[in-house]
């Protein structure tokens, strides 16, 4: 690799690290009781009441779907993998009656991690913050997780012919 594009990758890295520390602005209310569905959602108790959540700005491949789930294990391994307390937090309500928010396990940023790490996409329709593209890029170049396959297919085309 010449020094050039060894400086490109040393850049990519930094604005991925930088990027992944997450100014949490808004309140984060900690979750109890996790089970997973699949990538990129999750039912858990929030204030002592069962809730559904879909992680925002996100989506993963359908279970059905090409590493669906091994994306589900990603998520698994990003809430259980460490001793810490999973919080949420709360973006929106979806049309499904579904919290929409962030999950984090002490300060790393579940959703961006989950994309990374090649276990998600940045969802074009929804999502605004641009750090997720960037991780993207990187999981794409570095072909993290679901970027092993050059042939795959977002979750949003899958569904629309499943």
């Amino acid at each position: 690799m010449n020094e050039n594009n060894q400086l490109k990758k040393l850049k990519n890295i930094f604005i991925i690290l930088f990027l992944s520390v997450s100014s949490n602005a808004f309140s984060l209310e900690t979750l109890k009781r996790i089970s997973i569905h699949d990538g990129d959602t999750i039912r858990a108790f929030l204030n002592g009441k069962e809730v559904k959540i879909r992680l925002a700005e996100i989506d993963t491949p359908e279970l059905k779907q090409d590493f669906g789930v091994e994306s589900r294990k990603c998520l698994e391994k990003f809430l259980y993998g460490k001793d810490k307390k999973i919080s949420f937090k709360f973006r929106e309500k979806d049309k499904y009656g579904r919290l929409v928010g962030w999950l984090y396990n002490g300060n790393l940023d579940v959703n961006f991690e989950m994309v990374k790490t090649g276990c998600a996409w940045a969802y074009e329709r929804y999502a605004e913050t641009q750090k997720l593209f960037f991780a993207q890029s990187f999981a794409q170049r570095n072909r993290l997780g679901l970027w092993k396959n050059e042939k795959a297919i977002p979750p949003w085309v899958w569904r629309q012919k499943n």
